[in-house]
């Protein structure tokens, strides 16, 4: 996928040699934009049916969820729906994992990426 992720390390990602240090996704077109925080909650992140609307691109096929704190993110109900519907799978899995399958992907996805600070 586009860009390709160079390295990360604890609250830190690095892409094209621009560190990142703040929640964000990629885009369909590769675009890097920080993530508009939805509702929080003290112990996760919920990703919720307002931000996957804005997240979606019909383009895509898959949601790659990449987070550096297990079990900190997760999708509401309907948010999870919302892809389903739009056939669209969503794989959520540790940062370091989360950026192998990015770097390797080969078809259409969105990238979204949760650092701890």
């Amino acid at each position: 996928m586009f860009p390709t992720i160079d390295t990360s390390k604890k609250g830190k990602i690095s892409i094209k040699d621009k560190t990142i240090n703040f929640d964000f996704h990629i885009d369909a077109f590769g675009n890097i934009l920080k993530r508009k925080l939805p509702s929080m909650h003290p112990e996760k992140q919920i990703l919720t049916l307002d931000e996957a609307d804005e997240l979606y691109d019909p383009n895509i096929n898959e949601l790659i969820i990449g987070c550096d704190t297990p079990d900190k993110i997760q999708l509401s109900n309907e948010a999870t729906d919302f892809f389903e519907e739009k056939k669209c799978k969503i794989k959520l899995l540790p940062l370091q994992e989360a950026i192998t399958y990015w770097n390797r992907y080969e078809g259409h996805a969105i990238g979204l990426f949760h650092l701890s600070n």
